[in-house]
């Protein structure tokens, strides 16, 4: 009689316990479709389209690393001899050279080893499977011009927008770009002896504070590592060997999202310019003040005036951890974020990396991959590649090259894509802050697959030949779609002859 009775209350026990479990797993599950469309929602709110947080220089935006600093980045995995970058690794470094050689009369071919140009030969001599991605890029280029004016009257707006920013960029001398050696060049800033600091860290938290006030959003400091310091270049000299300056310390890293609806809406309406225009102030700012104190500064900033691979870096100084497209990955911004920096001589105290599990998250992920309109991310479920000694996510520079000259830019210039639908690239709001809070805590990894799975089922994703333009099979595709102020039909005397593609009413 009483084991029975043990029995009964053992299984009326039991059921109770499923009944409150259920229960709880229904709660969680409304609960996360409710966070799910309150974030959409509030993703559109406009009073969050900068990406900063509503305190100055979007303090209220930051995510709190230091529980998560650790020694070594676990994104930079080493797997082999570490070899520093050669000169030609740099995708622009051998574009510029094509666009010198076809001004001369060259005329590419479908064999590589027909370039005239020996340090761009040497690059394909490593890399032969993409040479014809990179040929078929003169092609689309030529598609482009033929194709492009057609389509003004709808993107009219968003080219304007890219071009105030990009002749921003072009037309301003500052920073002025390095002429002669850096042992001049570097301390052409410098206005007096070196103010001493009390210490590093001081140093450190005034730099912090400065990036901040000149417009950054995310800053990181590193001891330059000579593994992510390009060989035979050096901007002001005519030729260069593999020396690196003595007076290169350190490296002060800062970055600055692109504004949010442009760039989640079709290839046409985005711009990278409007990122690099404030970053490359900030290094100019920045490397000013430096001297202005009596320390050397040597900026670096976008498209292309570097000597060193920023991202890199900017994982060593905490700043985030590199993605699946390659691209560095904030909690903040994602891997919507345009980077400056600044070497210096200054000696400042070193941020150190930090894990929050965006390698597993990358790993599962595969959005960007999935959306890609060059086939350019690698699928793999680990990284699947070495490149100079680090394991990494394959990745092809020159077919992603090629899609960015087939895209519907005034300039055929960009793509934007793999940012603007990764899961972190969100707006500065609560869902965005819960999830950025929430993943790097749960060792289960069950956050990560909820998410994941709300994002794939919950979020309407347009084919990845969608994004392409329609003389290329597309129909200019976003993500979302532009917003009011790109619409040309809302502010010009257009005729609106097409339709747009993305979310924006609804999921």
């Amino acid at each position: 009689m009483e084991k029975n009775s043990g029995n009964k209350t053992h299984v009326e026990s039991t059921s109770r316990r499923d009944f409150l479990k259920m229960g709880g797993v229904i709660a969680a599950t409304a609960t996360v479709g409710a966070a799910a469309g309150a974030g959409f929602a509030l993703g559109r709110d406009p009073d969050a389209n900068v990406g900063y947080g509503r305190t100055e220089a979007g303090k209220d935006m930051f995510f709190n690393r230091e529980p998560f600093r650790v020694k070594e980045a676990p994104t930079l995995h080493v797997a082999g001899k570490l070899e520093r970058p050669e000169w030609s690794d740099f995708l622009f470094h051998r574009t510029r050279v094509f666009t010198s050689l076809m001004k001369d009369g060259w005329v590419p071919s479908k064999d590589w080893q027909d370039i005239p140009n020996e340090k761009v030969k040497e690059y394909y001599s490593r890399y032969p499977e993409r040479w014809l991605d990179m040929y078929d890029a003169f092609i689309e280029k030529d598609k482009h011009a033929k194709n492009i004016e057609r389509h003004r009257d709808q993107f009219a707006l968003g080219w304007a927008h890219s071009a105030a920013y990009a002749r921003g960029n072009s037309s301003s001398n500052f920073p002025p770009q390095p002429n002669g050696h850096p042992d001049e060049v570097d301390f052409q800033w410098v206005k007096r002896d070196p103010m001493p600091f009390k210490s590093p860290k001081h140093a450190s938290e005034l730099i912090r504070q400065m990036a901040f006030k000149f417009g950054m959003s995310c800053v990181g400091i590193t001891k330059l590592d000579p593994n992510f310091v390009f060989k035979n270049t050096m901007r002001g000299m005519p030729s260069w060997d593999d020396s690196i300056p003595k007076h290169w310390k350190n490296v002060i890293i800062f970055g600055t999202p692109m504004n949010w609806d442009p760039l989640y809406a079709a290839i046409g309406y985005s711009t990278s310019y409007d990122g690099y225009f404030r970053a490359q102030n900030a290094s100019a700012l920045m490397s000013a003040y430096l001297g202005e104190l009596g320390y050397s500064a040597r900026p670096q900033w976008p498209g292309s005036n570097y000597e060193i691979i920023v991202p890199p870096l900017a994982i060593q100084a905490g700043m985030g951890e590199a993605s699946r497209n390659g691209i560095l990955l904030t909690p903040e911004l994602g891997p919507n974020i345009r980077l400056a920096a600044v070497i210096t001589d200054l000696d400042l105290e070193y941020d150190e990396p930090i894990d929050t599990r965006v390698s597993h998250f990358c790993e599962e992920c595969k959005i960007c991959a999935d959306s890609c309109p060059s086939g350019s991310i690698s699928f793999a479920d680990k990284p699947d590649t070495v490149v100079r000694g680090y394991r990494k996510f394959d990745f092809n520079q020159d077919s992603c090259w090629k899609q960015w000259r087939a895209g519907p830019t005034e300039t055929a210039m960009g793509c934007r894509v793999c940012i603007a639908v990764c899961p972190y690239t969100r707006k500065n709001n609560w869902i965005h802050a819960l999830v950025k809070e929430a993943d790097p805590r749960d060792p289960t990894g069950l956050t990560r697959k909820a998410l994941l799975a709300m994002q794939h089922n919950f979020f309407y994703y347009p084919d990845a030949d969608a994004y392409q333009s329609d003389w290329n099979g597309g129909r200019f595709a976003g993500y979302h779609q532009p917003p009011e102020w790109l619409r040309s039909e809302n502010y010009l005397n257009v005729e609106k002859t097409w339709e747009y593609d993305g979310n924006w009413e609804g999921f």
